[in-house]
């Protein structure tokens, strides 16, 4: 069997051009652009976090130094207190022959005039 074409139509006066979009292959570039700025957050997101973590360790050497000198600070202030205490410094007091007066006198010093000037004694008592 073979086929003919039809006696009343001609093969160019049916055939016409249809205008439409030529298919493109999608291009790469808004691609890249994406996984490039992903990539991008992506490690600044590690820097950060590192950072921060960095920070942190430094922190709390910072908090482990500042209890170490309050530690010290108080146990030197229990030493001051101690070292202050009337009830180690009297024994002391009688021993080199201090004693609590018995009278007390207020004297008015009057810091315009010049002093007078001061006899000194040898160790001996003698002038």
């Amino acid at each position: 069997m073979t086929a003919l074409t039809h006696p009343n139509q001609s093969n160019d006066e049916n055939l016409r051009v249809i205008a439409g979009k030529r298919f493109r292959r999608p291009t790469l570039a808004p691609w890249m652009v994406v996984v490039l700025i992903g990539m991008v957050a992506f490690l600044g997101l590690g820097f950060a976090r590192t950072s921060l973590d960095r920070s942190a360790f430094d922190l709390a050497e910072l908090n482990r130094e500042i209890a170490t000198q309050e530690a010290l600070n108080r146990n030197l202030r229990l030493q001051v207190a101690r070292m202050e205490s009337p009830a180690r410094i009297a024994p002391l007091a009688d021993q080199l022959g201090l004693v609590i007066p018995g009278q007390v006198q207020q004297l008015m010093v009057d810091l315009d005039e010049p002093l007078p000037p001061t006899i000194r004694t040898n160790d001996k008592g003698t002038n």
